[in-house]
């Protein structure tokens, strides 16, 4: 048994009437509504794109040059050393402080700023004087409107594996 083809329409299909208003009603308010709702995301999320943002300094990435030469190798982005604080600690317990800002220091723990910009990044350095047996750390905090966050971390000496 053999079932025919359909066949072509003669005529293209042509709308004999108008969509009816309540649709046509419809499609009008649910694009305005649309456009509306693009409009309020706008006046709430744009004007956080353009506010100001201070920079983190993370990662703050340090390396030994010599014995007692400590030096920044790298950072996330240029922060003001007056936002910055070093701590020197040995077996966890605090040796000498640093700021904020981020400067001086003793015989024990100086911070010197290589190229006198006011800035921390690459080739600045901290003189450390680790005499005596122990764990030495070197944490580089950012303090910023009132938090405070660890941005470098150093570890030299008798340090346990992590």
């Amino acid at each position: 048994m053999r079932i025919p083809r359909p066949r072509r329409p003669t005529v293209a299909f042509k709308r004999k009437r108008s969509p009816p208003p309540q649709a046509t009603k419809l499609l009008r308010y649910s694009m305005l509504s649309g456009i509306v709702f693009m409009i309020l995301l706008g006046v709430v999320f744009l004007p956080q794109l353009f506010r100001d943002q201070p920079p983190v300094a993370t990662p703050v990435v340090m390396d030994f040059t010599s014995l007692t030469r400590l030096e920044v190798t790298s950072v996330g982005a240029l922060v003001p050393l007056s936002k910055l604080q070093a701590t020197l600690s040995r077996d966890n317990l605090s040796l000498a402080t640093l700021g904020p800002p981020l400067a001086g220091g003793n015989a024990t723990f100086s911070f010197t700023d290589a190229n006198g910009d006011g800035l921390l990044g690459p080739h600045d350095y901290f003189l450390v004087n680790a005499s005596g047996a122990g764990c030495y750390r070197v944490s580089i905090s950012q303090t910023d409107s009132g938090s405070t966050f660890l941005v470098g971390q150093r570890s030299f000496g008798t340090c346990p594996p992590t």
